[in-house]
């Protein structure tokens, strides 16, 4: 019987850590695929879209886990934790300088070249889709990779 427990307890463990290996090599192959610097290409704020003037001259540079944003002349800098493993997926932005400071929720997708992000307002509930409508994310970046 103890040794019948022990194998369940050995073929679980490894089960659990292999699973965690794959959703840490899901991660590092997004977060590999997201560095570099982006420019904004649209965007939406509780609802509505960014304006071309907003748009204009916004840019992110993400290196590793840390990112820098610039809109107009406001900087926010923080760091990232991805989960590609859930759908959609997950992002945990950690503020640390400007607006938004603490932990926010949002999902992303990389696809084409783009970084489309979308996130609540800080502590609210994970958006669960691609748009910052009433009662969904706070608001939504669509950023093309320079």
């Amino acid at each position: 019987m103890r040794n019948l427990i022990f194998s369940a307890c050995t073929l679980l463990s490894i089960l659990t850590s292999n699973k965690l290996f794959a959703q840490d090599d899901a991660e590092k192959k997004d977060m590999k695929k997201l560095q570099g610097a982006y420019s904004l290409a649209s965007g939406e704020f509780k609802g509505k879209a960014l304006s071309a003037e907003s748009i204009k001259g916004a840019s992110i540079i993400i290196d590793k886990n840390s990112y820098n944003v610039k809109i107009g002349e406001t900087t926010i800098i923080g760091t990232q934790k991805l989960s590609p493993g859930k759908s959609p997926k997950e992002i945990d932005a950690m503020g640390t300088e400007g607006p938004n400071q603490g932990l926010t929720l949002g999902i992303y997708k990389l696809e084409n070249g783009e970084f489309t992000v979308c996130f609540a307002a800080p502590g609210k509930d994970r958006p669960k889709e691609f748009t910052s409508k009433s009662g969904t994310g706070e608001f939504m970046h669509i950023w093309k990779k320079k």
